[in-house]
């Protein structure tokens, strides 16, 4: 019975999605004069944390536009790991897809694997207008286009509202001053200093979710390059010039800040080594604050359905410029595919407005469009993320599990009293650079 409904709403959808949806082209995609070809053609889409229910009416649409096109998309589940090497021994082997889902940290170090998009189909100007900076940064390479996101996630503030209450703190914090003097409310320690209730969890790296994404943001909030503009080179080690004219270290005021949560001989200590997971911890109720994305609401929803907790923006440098952190996933076309141009159409198609949309509202995700900003504005969980996509920001890295191994062993580091705050940092940045030749 539910096969027969699902086809049904399928069927209804695709009409009226049809009628609405367009490709953005410079021309209309219908026939060979834009080289889509009119042959009879198999295109395969791999993809990963996305169930086919949700791409299913924008495939459904494009198949009943070209009706010589047809769409085999694959799900992978939440294998993160498994899914990008089988991607790489399929490509080698010449048995991969056509279209594939990749994390937005691929582009760089997958690039030779990639074939650009057409420009009669998507110019780079059109792109450029039509999604967040972010985006751009990441999928355009010497002005071609490289790949096309759906939606776009953020860091933001997950509270426990019950103990706010208990603290009698009545807004969660918009500024990290503000969030030091909560903090300081929400740690609570047994008479033998064991924390027991957790302000934040903040300050090592291995039992908090995605803490190298944290700190990266905080590096950047206050003003480090994390590269060079060549993006030859990682510099977030390197000096910065304040509006003052004074010289300082962002990336190690940054370390600094992070690892002192972790401290016992800091006002603001409130996480160790032994806390349970960061999530888990939050889940438990034991856990007050913690910074995540919005694929983490249905989790915690799932594990916790009584916990009363609320979504808040980032929390900022007062007075400085916004910064947030950009997370998300792009798709790509191989340059293996004997049909890259229809490929590319598909994905033109898929990442309109409309079709873009339907996606986000499928899935829940906030957008990776301009145009799409405001489209949760109703839901109070989701214009958290959805308000921050233009201030996001992410950076070049060429082996991103590398980056964060390295990022992770810098924190350990510093609150193991292995090295310096200047000595791990620098470290790292070495090590970075290793990964970038």
């Amino acid at each position: 019975m539910q096969i027969k409904t699902k086809k049904v709403l399928i069927i209804l959808l695709v009409p009226v999605f049809l009628a609405t949806v367009g490709l953005g082209c410079k021309r209309s995609c219908t026939s060979d004069q834009d080289g889509v070809s009119l042959k009879k053609i198999e295109l395969n889409f791999w993809s990963i944390f996305t169930e086919s229910e949700h791409l299913e009416p924008i495939i459904k649409s494009f198949e009943a536009k070209y009706a010589n096109i047809e769409i085999k998309y694959k799900n992978f589940g939440n294998d993160y790991h498994g899914y990008h090497s089988e991607i790489i021994n399929a490509l080698a082997s010449g048995k991969g897809p056509d279209i594939w889902t990749a994390h937005h940290t691929w582009i760089e170090a997958d690039q030779e694997l990639l074939a650009p998009c057409p420009s009669d189909l998507l110019d780079v100007n059109t792109y450029r207008d039509s999604f967040v900076d972010a985006v751009l940064e990441d999928n355009i390479i010497e002005e071609e286009i490289y790949g096309i996101p759906l939606s776009l996630d953020t860091l933001a503030l997950f509270y426990n509202k019950d103990l706010f209450d208990q603290a009698h703190i009545t807004d969660p914090p918009e500024h990290w001053e503000e969030f030091k003097e909560a903090i300081t409310g929400l740690t609570k320690q047994n008479d033998k200093g064991q924390i027991i209730q957790a302000g934040t969890a903040l300050g090592t790296a291995e039992n908090i979710n995605r803490a190298p994404d944290i700190l990266a943001l905080l590096m950047m909030q206050n003003g480090a390059r994390m590269t060079d503009r060549n993006r030859t080179k990682a510099t977030f080690n390197e000096q910065a010039v304040d509006a003052q004219g004074e010289k300082y270290l962002p990336g190690e005021e940054a370390l600094t800040f992070y690892t002192e949560f972790a401290s016992p001989k800091k006002q603001i200590y409130t996480w160790e080594p032994l806390q349970h997971y960061s999530i888990d911890a939050f889940v438990e109720g034991t856990l007050a604050t913690m910074l995540s994305y919005s694929y983490h609401i249905p989790t915690i929803k799932l594990k916790a359905p009584n916990l009363d907790f609320g979504v808040s923006t980032m929390p900022q440098i007062s007075g400085g410029r916004e910064v947030n952190f950009a997370n998300y996933w792009t798709n790509v076309v191989s340059t293996k595919s004997k049909h890259a141009k229809e490929a590319w159409a598909f994905l033109t198609f898929a990442s309109s407005q409309n079709a873009a949309k339907l996606f986000c509202e499928s899935t829940r995700r906030p957008p990776a469009r301009r145009d799409l900003f405001g489209m949760f504005d109703n839901d109070p969980e989701l214009k958290i993320f959805t308000n921050q996509i233009l201030t996001a920001e992410t950076w070049i890295r060429k082996d991103n599990d590398a980056v964060d191994a390295i990022f992770e062993d810098m924190i350990e580091d510093v609150i193991l009293g292995k090295k310096t705050v200047s000595e791990a940092i620098d470290f790292a940045v070495a090590q970075v650079n290793q990964t970038m030749k």
